[in-house]
């Protein structure tokens, strides 16, 4: 899980920069590594942040990688987000880069979109990545990003999870 600075293009709440989860599939062929190096080419000036490298070069024990974890989530303490309780900047936007195998269990407070590139293993791994936001009552979106077959599989799942899949266009998407 790699995560990525910036203020994002989106209109994330509260004037803030848009949050965002993007989670590769088994199945799209690219490694997080990958995905990286591709949105370097393309103009994102990505700052990778990998927790255990942060905690095995920062050293520290537990305290320092709860700080850590507390800084990659946006988790300020029990019960309460950085924004919250003034902990946080409040103001940057970020992209968490990971696969699909590493998203369960992954708590990121107020993570505005999670951004699926392929289709996910089953309709219980894609109930887990999509369920990264929308918490605590509050909105998100899930875009998926799959080619003519998989978004034929994807429509099978609809009356499984109780959601529909709206297909888009680039000019659709671009609005977003």
């Amino acid at each position: 899980t790699d995560r990525m600075s910036g203020s994002g293009s989106g209109s994330g709440s509260r004037g803030r920069g848009r949050r965002t989860l993007l989670v590769l599939s088994r199945e799209c062929g690219l490694s997080v590594r990958n995905a990286l190096g591709a949105m370097t080419h393309f103009g994102c000036r990505p700052e990778p942040r990998s927790l255990l490298d942060a905690l095995e070069a920062e050293g520290g024990g537990t305290d320092r990688m709860i700080e850590v974890h507390r800084a990659v989530s946006g988790a300020a303490g029990v019960g309460e987000s950085a924004d919250e309780s003034g902990g946080g900047d409040g103001e940057d936007g970020y992209l968490l880069v990971t696969g699909e195998d590493t998203v369960r269990g992954l708590h990121l407070d107020g993570l505005d979109s999670v951004i699926v590139v392929g289709r996910p293993h089953g309709p219980d791994e894609y109930t887990h990545i999509a369920g990264r936001t929308g918490r605590a009552g509050r909105g998100g979106d899930v875009i998926n990003v799959v080619s003519y077959e998989q978004a034929a599989a994807l429509a099978s799942w609809e009356k499984m999870l109780g959601v529909d899949f709206i297909p888009m266009d680039e000019e659709e998407l671009s609005q977003l």
